[in-house]
């Protein structure tokens, strides 16, 4: 009896393997033959899992926003030396001995927090929105009022909130790539919608041979069970091509591929690396 081969396991397959043999099966199994032939919620089961599969295959590792977040940081960075080389340069060399007063009194502050450009993310935007508040308080309002920097703590903060707005937005790609589902699971569920649609379809192909012998619905089954079929002798072969360095020399790379009606249960375990994030520490 003609049926879709199913019953094997898919768990040497590499990422890239597993994610193109199911992207095949989709592209065979379409919605206008499963609506024509009944196994519709089967088929929009599998496509979900096929796309969820594809969606976590080599995810971004790079970040599209990092630019963004480097010219903002490199604002507020600008922004708070400048505030402090202009009171350094009051306190150091202005003439007038009130002016240079303040300007020692406005230092004070800045070099308090000297390094604050130099510290990680999260220091500088605490440190920065810390002195923001201090530069509002007496003496040193009046100080930097006195030596043109009356605005200054609100240009500080406005470019240190304007880099904590770019900087979360990061944090929430962060925990969004962190807490996702993996590739394993996601083959997993991708396998399971397989069986399932592959069983619906076998039972189809089955009654109507036993009962309702439509020779439309027969010739219909028949070509999408042996198109299915295809990618299963393919993939089959190809995780025989994989594992060549313990197997016979064959097709596909050396081994000799397992033939897809008699499934070899001793398949190795593991997950491919390949189709995971690794993300360094170091990254922004």
């Amino acid at each position: 009896m003609k049926e879709i081969v199913f019953d094997f396991s898919r768990h040497a397959a590499k990422n890239a393997q597993h994610v193109e043999f199911m992207r095949s099966v989709l592209e065979v199994v379409t919605e206008e033959v499963a609506m024509a032939q009944g196994f519709a919620a089967q088929r929009d089961a599998f496509a979900a899992a096929v796309d969820d599969e594809v969606a976590r295959f080599q995810p971004e590792k790079a970040f599209l926003d990092t630019p963004e977040i480097t010219a903002a940081d490199a604002l507020r960075d600008n922004t708070f030396l400048f505030q402090k080389s202009l009171s350094k340069a009051y306190a150091d060399y202005c003439p007038d001995a009130e002016l240079r007063k303040s300007g020692q009194t406005a230092f004070f502050l800045f070099n308090e927090r000297d390094d604050a450009y130099r510290q990680d993310y999260l220091s500088e935007t605490a440190t920065l929105a810390d002195l923001a508040g201090k530069m509002r308080e007496e003496p040193y309002a009046a100080a930097l009022a006195a030596i043109g920097l009356e605005g200054a703590a609100d240009e500080l903060e406005a470019a240190n909130e304007a880099f904590r707005e770019v900087y979360y937005k990061r944090a929430t790609v962060d925990r969004q790539r962190v807490f996702s589902v993996g590739m394993k699971e996601l083959r997993g569920r991708a396998d399971d919608a397989f069986d399932a649609l592959a069983k619906a379809i076998n039972a189809l192909y089955l009654v109507n041979e036993m009962t309702t012998k439509d020779e439309g619905k027969r010739t219909a089954l028949a070509a999408l069970i042996d198109d299915v079929n295809t990618y299963v002798v393919r993939l089959r072969k190809t995780m025989g091509g994989t594992a060549s360095s313990s197997g016979t020399e064959g097709e596909e790379g050396g081994s000799t591929p397992t033939d897809p009606t008699n499934p070899d249960p001793s398949e190795p375990g593991g997950e491919e690396p390949g189709g995971e994030e690794t993300d360094s520490p170091g990254n922004i």
